[in-house]
């Protein structure tokens, strides 16, 4: 799914495509950390409280991404990402399925548009928050077609537009359901199996 991950976030006017987990891999290695802790950074385990203060002063927005984006983050650990100076780096945040209603109103109100498509298409948010992301910040429909949980309103919008990559990506996260990579739970929600939350 690391296509998915590069397609998401070149869609949001950063220059090219984005490849955290490549280049933030690449950065780490570089600065000399071991291969585990790198595996962790990059595959969104739990981390040390000490760690995650330590990498959100990291100079690299690819690094501070991937641990913005850890679902093991607490919510004051998040806070400090929501609060970064980089949108890249809070658009991690945005990605987080561990955020706070607090956390998610001033995401949505955040003056970056990378950082709203983020919880457009964040699977944990509730079909009201992703209403309201649609009609005050209006990100784009493909946002949401990669968001296993659209609200159905906005999955009619998609079916009946002209955006033929939106439709596209409506048909790969249903192709994703089908095959497993998104799990529905006893409550009707979707969400990614562990193993493929971070890829």
């Amino acid at each position: 799914m690391v296509v998915m991950t590069g397609a998401l976030l070149a869609g949001c006017n950063i220059a090219g495509p984005a490849h955290p987990e490549r280049d933030g891999r690449t950065y780490l290695e570089n600065h000399g950390h071991p291969t585990p802790f790198i595996d962790r950074v990059v595959n969104g385990d739990k981390l040390d409280h000490a760690e995650v203060i330590n990498l959100s002063k990291c100079s690299s927005a690819d690094v501070r991404f991937l641990v913005a984006r850890n679902p093991n983050l607490t919510h004051d650990e998040i806070d400090i990402f929501v609060r970064d100076k980089n949108d890249f780096a809070r658009s991690g945040a945005a990605w987080n399925t561990n955020l706070s209603p607090n956390q998610i109103d001033i995401l949505t109100d955040d003056p970056s548009h990378t950082v709203y498509c983020g919880l457009a298409r964040n699977e944990a948010l509730a079909e009201d928050a992703l209403l309201r992301i649609h009609k005050k910040r209006n990100p784009g429909i493909l946002w949401f077609s990669m968001n296993p949980n659209c609200p159905a309103a906005i999955r009619q919008e998609i079916v009946s537009s002209n955006d033929d990559l939106a439709k596209r990506w409506l048909d790969i996260t249903d192709g994703w359901k089908r095959d497993g990579i998104f799990k529905q739970r006893d409550d009707g929600r979707w969400c990614k199996q562990p193993s493929q939350r971070q890829e």
